[in-house]
This record gives C-alpha cells, structure tokens and sequence, in this order.
C-alpha cells in the first residue's frame, strides 16, 4: 500500500504518476513498492548530542514489542507502562500547570525520557514528541477533515512524513504504516481486543491500550509517542 511521500494521502492507482490529492510527483520507485533504506536509518538514530535510548530492560528497548497503557485520574495522560507481563516498565505523567499539557515518558527509577508538548495554537492539533533535553524528535498532527476515520501523520524535524496512522470507524484502534514502504510496523488497540496474549486476561483492561510494534528497528519513542499524541489529541484535549 504507497502513500504518497509529499502529503502521506493513499495512492489509489499505482498507474497514475500524480497524487490525486496534493498533484505531487510520485516516484516509480514508491508505486513499484521498492522499499527505500535511509528512512530506516533516521528512525532508529538517537539526536545528536542526546543519550542513548534504548538500553537492555529500559522502556525504550529495541526489543519489546508490547506495550501497555494504563491511564489513570479521569484519562488525563498520567498511569502506567506496562509490558505484556503485566510488569510495570515506566510511567507517563502529565504536568498539569504547563500551558502546553505536557506529558512525560519516565522510566521506572522516575528518570524523564522524552517529553510530548501539545503545540498552543494548531487547527491539526499537533503534538511536538522532544528528548530530556529539549531537542525536537518527532512532530504529530492530524489529517484535517478525518472525523469518523481519524488519520495522523508523524514527521521529523524538517517535516519530513515517517509514519501514517489510520483509524477505524469511530474507535480508537489503529494501523501505524511506514509512508515509504506502505507496511503495518505497529497496531493500536484496546487491551481487551488481545486479551489472551496478556497473562491469560488477568489485566484490568477499563482505559488500558495496547502498543503492538510488529519490528525490532524502529525506534521505541517515536511509537510510544505516537500512541500518546493521538490519545491527546482524540480524548484529553
């Protein structure tokens, strides 16, 4: 499934060389599927000058592919991170006395990972995902106009479209795409929907979500963000 690299939009018929939506160029090489490496390498590589990220057991493990979301006081973007043990691997928290409602990703010992600012005036309600120490990792925003299907887009730093994630009717489940290669690389659901991969269902599932990343390449935070922006956006604004 292409998408088309200038507006993200779905392209319908991989004859056409123009994008109906925005009549941007689309290169054969994204109507043939070929898939492009360098997107790849962006994704999984840390900001310059910030720490790693991804150390063994820590909540941004290149190896965990489960992740649980456990909101808690009212759905205001504090609760936990749980793997899919039911062990608790980090927290999120929201600063309520900040202007822009931002969220933090803490690891387990309360150390701040990465931080999530929604921006004060967006028709799209972007969501700015930053490192501890400020530096800008991802933006996310939403397709104007995509109500009952609700569609975000994640950029980088030169709004460069990475990832494309698609809604259901009137749900909060999503398919998260890779815009070059058009592949699934993550799927959003409520908890409940794979209850038997989780303990057996012993997880309380009332406001839990499930994070299920579907590679061992693409960078933790971006999906964990990702995830929490679209929560945001959709149910805390």
């Amino acid at each position: 499934m292409p998408f088309c690299p200038n507006c993200g939009d779905e392209i319908t018929d991989l004859s056409q060389n123009y994008c109906e939506k925005c009549g941007a160029s689309v290169p054969e090489n994204i109507r043939s599927g070929e898939v492009a490496s360098s997107p790849t390498v962006q994704r999984t590589t840390a900001p310059s000058g910030t720490q790693s990220h991804d150390h063994p057991g820590g909540l941004f493990d290149i190896n965990r592919n489960y992740y649980i979301l456990k909101e808690k006081y009212w759905d205001w973007g504090s609760g936990e991170i749980l793997d899919e043990n039911n062990q608790i691997i980090g927290r999120m928290k929201r600063v309520i006395l900040s202007i822009r409602r931002r969220v933090e990703l803490q690891e387990i010992n309360g150390t701040i990972s990465a931080t999530i600012h929604a921006k004060i005036i967006s028709a799209r309600g972007a969501q700015d995902l930053k490192d501890p120490q400020g530096n800008l990792i991802a933006r996310i925003k939403k397709k104007i106009l995509s109500f009952f299907r609700p569609v975000f887009f994640l950029e980088d730093p030169n709004g460069v479209q990475w990832f494309r994630a698609q809604g259901k009717f009137m749900g909060f489940s999503f398919k998260v795409y890779d815009v070059t290669t058009g592949k699934v690389v993550a799927e959003i659901e409520k908890a409940d929907r794979w209850r038997d991969l989780f303990l057996g269902g012993l997880l309380d599932f009332k406001d839990t979500y499930a994070l299920r990343i579907l590679d061992n390449e693409t960078d933790r935070r971006i999906l964990l963000g990702f995830v929490l922006s679209i929560d945001n956006v959709l149910h805390d604004m």
